[in-house]
């Protein structure tokens, strides 16, 4: 009899603790991306899953450019900031992302990443995840250096 018991408050136990996990996941809202990253060693695109939470504060475009920013897990990858690098300003308007980088992005082109190469990876980045952006502006401290058009 006390085995019965024991059974049916395991049980119940279970159940309860399945469905509160299921419930807290339900309710937790993240957006999927995906960043491209240049490896320094293969030199070929790498790609990093990333899931960023709702924001209610800010846009979610704005949140995806500054996780992009922050630069990629694996340390092999180029990243476009020197670390503990912060973006100076990041909005978006009218369907257009404007983006104000600080002097250190100027630092990271070397004969192994080129300007090219992050403008591509800017572009690839901004145009697949962010759905609803359809250009993109980039400066360097209020110089512009790239403008991107959705094709």
């Amino acid at each position: 009899m006390n085995f019965l018991k024991t059974k049916i408050i395991f049980g119940i136990l279970l159940l309860g603790t399945i469905l509160a996990v299921f419930f807290i996941n339900a309710n937790s809202e993240y957006n999927r991306f995906v960043l491209f990253f240049k490896n320094s060693i293969t030199k070929e695109i790498e790609t990093e899953i990333r899931y960023i939470p709702e924001q209610n504060i800010k846009d979610i475009d704005v949140a995806f450019c500054e996780e992009l920013i922050l630069g990629p897990v694996n340390h092999q990858n180029y990243e476009f900031l020197q670390r503990g690098g912060k973006v100076n300003a990041c909005f978006v308007k009218n369907g257009v992302l404007y983006m104000d980088l600080p002097e250190t992005f100027l630092k990271v082109i070397n004969e192994d990443f080129t300007n090219d190469e992050i403008a591509y990876l800017l572009e690839k980045n901004i145009f697949t995840n962010c759905k609803h952006i359809n250009s993109a502006f980039i400066s360097v401290n209020g110089r512009k250096i790239y403008e991107f058009f959705k094709k």
